[in-house]
C-alpha cells in the first residue's frame, strides 16, 4: 500500500537561530499527520471519544533522525506509513522531503487507551477502525 500524503510549509518559527527547522518542530509535524491521517479515515480525538469511548492515541515513544537541513520557506512532503498494526497500539513512519531530497525520518508508536475506574488503561483497536488502518499498512 501507498503511504498517506501530506506536507508542512517551514515558517520562520519552525527554524533555530541558525536558520535551519528546530528538531522539536519535526516531533510536532509527526503528531499533525498522525492526526490528519486519522481524520481521513474517521477517527479523530473526538469520535474516538464519542463512538468508542476511548481517550485518545498517546505516544509511547518517538524518534527523529536529521538526514539534511530544511529551512525557512521550504515545503517538506511528508509520507506517514502505518508498519505495525496490534491488539492496542500501533506504529508509523515517517519521511520528510524537501525537492526530492530525504531531511528527516521518524518513528512512533501510539497505543489506544479508555479511562477506568483504576486510572488509564490500554483498549482494543476498534475492529470498525482496522480496515482504513490496513490501508496504509507497509510491510
Amino acid at each position: 500500500m501507498a503511504p498517506f500524503a501530506t506536507y508542512r510549509g517551514v515558517d520562520w518559527g519552525d527554524c533555530d537561530p541558525a536558520g535551519i527547522v528546530f528538531y522539536p518542530t519535526y516531533f510536532r509535524w509527526m503528531d499533525s499527520a498522525f492526526h490528519e491521517l486519522a481524520a481521513t479515515l474517521g477517527f479523530d480525538q473526538r469520535r474516538l471519544q464519542e463512538a468508542f469511548g476511548l481517550m485518545g492515541t498517546p505516544l509511547v515513544d518517538a524518534s527523529c533522525a536529521f538526514k539534511a537541513p530544511a529551512s525557512y520557506g521550504a515545503r517538506l512532503d511528508i509520507e506517514v506509513a502505518v508498519t505495525r498494526i496490534g491488539t492496542s497500539g500501533i506504529s508509523l513512519s515517517y519521511r520528510f522531503r524537501h525537492d526530492e531530497r530525504l531531511v528527516a525520518e521518524g518513528q512512533e508508536a501510539r497505543v489506544f487507551v479508555r479511562r477506568t475506574d483504576k486510572g488509564i488503561e490500554k483498549a482494543d483497536i476498534p475492529a470498525a477502525l482496522r480496515p482504513g488502518l490496513e490501508s496504509y499498512h507497509v510491510r
